[in-house]
């Protein structure tokens, strides 16, 4: 039983245990018990959050609204709430291991992870960095130890396992990065001699360098316990990538050459051509004879109905032909 009451780096799911240090903030519960902000209309029962979870419905990401499997009662920092979406469950128990519960850092959050290990490590290493603090070291160690069942070098271990993996994957994403930019340099010459349309040596050998200055930002931020930084370095490096490399045929799109075509020095105009064809005045010769309105109009006074329907029928316009059905039958 003491082997399994902290769990790390496994196959399916993990459990992990966090100090809580600050009780809020405070949120509300609706009809159909799932957290809402406490500005929500409806729910007259609240909750008091807690800072690790706070932190953790942050760095889970997009998800469903959480819902409390447990809602609070007298104790309103004591429930139980699901967090989740298409890949990961987060099952969030809040309950007091010493003092009663009369102070916030009284508090534990014990986690109970499903999904992927990938998503697994990545989601700690992303609550530990936006806690900024060691989640797993607590206020109380003896009845932390009591309530755990673990010891503290146990939790340590386990946390730092998650965290170690997911540095990993991401220091190998980085790594695949630097091994595409020295694949893509080594084309450079093979591209000179070809015929690539809009692609120049010197200027895919400066994006090139652009590439490998964001990857270096990239590890900085990872070392730095960074994963937005580190996501963002990367897209900036993967843009480089793209546009030094001329196969990729995604620099230029249909809608950027329709908007090359709107520019002056896209367009090859003869101006010489247009200045003996486009003839221009700054004011009207004087041989021109103005027709104004009085000259052609009809006054309305001087129409009549009548002289609408001149031309069009020597009929009346009240007169209908007879048509005798009877002899078709």
């Amino acid at each position: 039983m003491k082997s399994q009451a902290v769990v790390g780096v496994n196959a399916t799911q993990s459990r992990l245990w966090c100090q809580v240090k600050r009780g809020k903030p405070e949120m509300k519960i609706d009809s159909d018990n799932r957290l809402r902000h406490l500005n929500w209309p409806e729910g007259a029962s609240t909750l008091f959050l807690g800072d690790v979870t706070d932190a953790l419905l942050r760095c889970f990401g997009a998800h469903e609204p959480p819902t409390l499997t447990q809602p609070p009662g007298f104790d309103q920092q004591k429930w139980t709430m699901v967090v989740k979406d298409s890949t990961m469950r987060v099952e969030v128990r809040s309950k007091s291991y010493w003092g009663f519960g009369l102070f916030d850092s009284c508090f534990l959050n014990e986690l109970i992870i499903d999904g992927p290990l990938e998503r697994r490590a990545r989601f700690i290493f992303d609550l530990v960095a936006s806690l900024g603090r060691n989640p797993w070291e607590p206020s109380f160690g003896m009845m932390w130890r009591r309530a755990t069942k673990a010891s503290g070098n146990e939790h340590r271990k386990e946390w730092e396992g998650l965290v170690k993996y997911a540095h990993e994957q991401m220091d190998e994403e980085a790594h695949k990065y630097v091994q595409r930019l020295e694949e893509l340099e080594r084309k450079f010459d093979e591209f000179a001699e070809g015929e690539f349309k809009n692609w120049t040596l010197s200027v895919a050998k400066d994006f090139a360098g652009e590439a490998r200055k964001q990857i270096e930002m990239a590890r900085n931020a990872l070392h730095d316990k960074n994963a937005a930084g580190f996501e963002r370095a990367l897209a900036r490096a993967e843009a480089a990538l793209i546009e030094a490399d001329p196969t990729t045929e995604v620099a230029r799109t249909p809608f950027l050459e329709a908007d090359d075509l709107l520019l002056e020095s896209a367009l090859d105009i003869d101006e010489e051509m247009l200045e003996e064809q486009i003839m221009v005045h700054e004011e009207l010769p004087e041989d021109v004879e103005r027709i104004t309105p009085i000259e052609v109009g009809t006054p309305t006074s001087d129409v009549s109905a009548d002289d609408l329907l001149d031309g069009l029928d020597e009929k009346p316009v009240d007169y209908i032909p007879f048509v005798d059905l009877t002899e078709s039958e």
